[in-house]
């Protein structure tokens, strides 16, 4: 989860207090996302033979290498889940090692929390390091929001982004920042300056936003646009934010016409079981329901963080 985000940013690096072996993330990032360079995380590689010897050492000195050779403007640190048994502390070690640049000590617990916890989680961190103290700012005439929640190795978000950005576009709302794909540490500080939000994904994204509503007084979405149901609601909900016509967004879209074509033998009553993340189980069981014409028979997910949402859900469709 932590890695998404860091991968996600630009000028951000991530050292990892981790053992020999445990660089996946390059696997993840090279490979299955396809991208065209490693991802910003340097790790300790500690093994076995050094675990009676200063492991603390070896990772002042991955961080202080890491430093001096990309030279970013926001250091990550944190600790593997077998690095967390041996109790180096990275972010104390890092915090007291007086180095020239903002670090966001990252404590995940691996063995009790998730991926989008740690995505959530470290997005959050970064915001309030980076925002932290910060006045309210004075906000112009012309309405800009934040879009948040798009990451690394994220599923389809580059494409959602195009179709918010168009959306966006014809509603005339400026777009403020992305975060955090594509931010940089200094478009993260600018976050306060929209006037308000729209968390596309949740999972990674309202902790986040939960925090600049408190801080900063800025309203968020509450509707993710999967489906066309859920995407007028949504278009209708920003244009509300706006204060705009949502008429210009509310266009043409082919789904309705596709739903009242498919033949009814194959597919209305069909019984079929969502599962997924909660944004995307959520998303799909509104369009099966109420799109094509299915019978929800059941819903789940793997995000213990938003279960309550998922739960109402299965309670309107009379679900255990």
């Amino acid at each position: 989860g932590a890695m998404r985000v860091a991968t996600a940013m630009k000028n951000v690096h991530y050292v990892l207090h981790a053992p020999q072996g445990d660089t996946y993330a390059d696997l993840l990032f090279t490979m299955i996302e396809r991208r065209d360079k490693r991802p910003p995380v340097t790790y300790t590689t500690f093994q076995a033979r050094d675990l009676g010897a200063d492991t603390a050492e070896l990772f002042k000195n991955a961080a202080r290498e890491a430093v001096d050779r990309y030279n970013p403007e926001l250091l990550l640190v944190g600790a593997s889940c077998t690095a967390e048994l041996i109790q180096d502390d990275p972010g104390g070690l890092a915090a007291a090692m007086g180095l020239n640049v903002p670090v966001v000590p990252l404590e995940l617990p691996a063995y009790s929390k998730k991926e989008n916890w740690g995505a959530a989680e470290t997005f959050y961190r970064i915001v309030r390091t980076l925002c932290g103290g910060m006045a309210r700012p004075e906000r112009g005439t012309h309405k800009t929001a934040n879009i948040l929640g798009p990451t690394a190795l994220g599923f389809r978000h580059r494409d959602d982004l195009k179709e918010i950005r168009a959306i966006l576009d014809a509603l005339g709302v400026g777009i403020n920042v992305v975060a955090p794909w594509a931010a940089s540490p200094a478009d993260i500080a600018r976050l306060p300056e929209a006037d308000f939000n729209i968390v596309l994904y949740p999972e990674v994204a309202r902790t986040t936003a939960d925090w600049l509503k408190r801080q900063f007084g800025q309203p968020m979405t509450s509707t993710v646009p999967i489906g066309v149901g859920a995407t007028r609601d949504f278009i209708e909900e920003v244009a509300a934010l706006a204060g705009v016509d949502p008429a210009p967004a509310l266009g043409a879209c082919n789904l309705p016409w596709y739903s009242r074509s498919v033949d009814s033998t194959y597919l209305t009553g069909k019984r079929v079981f969502v599962f997924g993340d909660a944004t995307h189980a959520i998303a799909a069981a509104r369009v099966a329901t109420e799109e094509f014409g299915f019978t929800l028979a059941g819903i789940g997910t793997y995000s213990r963080e938003l279960a309550r949402e998922v739960r109402a859900v299965a309670k309107q469709h009379g679900l255990e």
